[in-house]
C-alpha cells in the first residue's frame, strides 16, 4: 500500500462575518497516498477552496490538523505545498515569459539565474516557442502551465 501523503484529520474552519459566526468546513477528514490523483467535488459554498487553502497554508483552520509526509503543517508550509487554482493567476499585459520571470525579479534574483530559471520552466511545461505570447493568445490550459511555472520557478532552491 502506498504511504499516506497528507492527512486530513477533522479539518475546520469557522468565519467571523461581522457579529455570526460561518462553518465552512465542518470535521472532514481524508487522506492522499503516494503517486494518488484526488479530486474535492461538491456544490458551491461547500468549502472545497477553503481546505485547499488551509493545506496550502493561505489560511489556518480552526479545528483539527493537517499532515505533510507526516509532519504538521504550520503558517510556513506553503513552501511544501503547490496546487492550481480555479481561474489562472496569470497577468494578461506581461508574456509567459515576463509572468514566470515576475517572482524572481520580486525577490532580487540575478538577471542570468532568472533568464535560466524561466527556460527551464518553460521547457519542463512544454512551451517553448510562446515565451513572448500573451496569455490571451494561449489555450486555457497553457494559462494554468504558466501560473504553476511561475510558482516554481520562484521556489527558493537548496544550496
Amino acid at each position: 500500500m502506498a504511504r499516506v501523503r497528507i492527512a486530513i484529520r477533522d479539518l475546520s474552519k469557522t468565519f467571523t462575518a461581522g457579529p455570526r459566526e460561518v462553518p465552512a468546513v465542518s470535521r472532514v477528514s481524508f487522506d492522499v497516498h503516494d503517486k494518488e490523483f484526488v479530486a474535492i467535488v461538491g456544490p458551491s459554498g461547500c468549502g472545497k477552496s477553503t481546505i485547499l487553502n488551509m493545506i496550502g497554508s493561505l489560511i489556518a483552520p480552526t479545528g483539527g490538523e493537517i499532515l505533510i509526509d507526516g509532519l504538521r503543517v504550520g503558517p510556513r508550509a506553503g513552501k511544501q505545498v503547490g496546487y492550481v487554482f480555479q481561474k489562472d493567476t496569470v497577468f494578461p499585459w506581461r508574456t509567459v515569459a515576463q509572468n514566470i520571470a515576475l517572482g524572481l525579479q520580486y525577490r532580487g534574483v540575478a538577471t542570468a539565474e532568472i533568464r535560466s530559471r524561466v527556460t527551464e520552466a518553460v521547457a519542463l511545461a512544454g512551451l517553448e516557442g510562446f515565451e513572448d505570447a500573451f496569455p490571451a493568445t494561449l489555450s486555457g490550459g497553457m494559462r494554468q502551465r504558466v501560473a504553476s511555472c511561475a510558482r516554481w520557478s520562484s521556489t527558493p532552491r537548496s544550496s
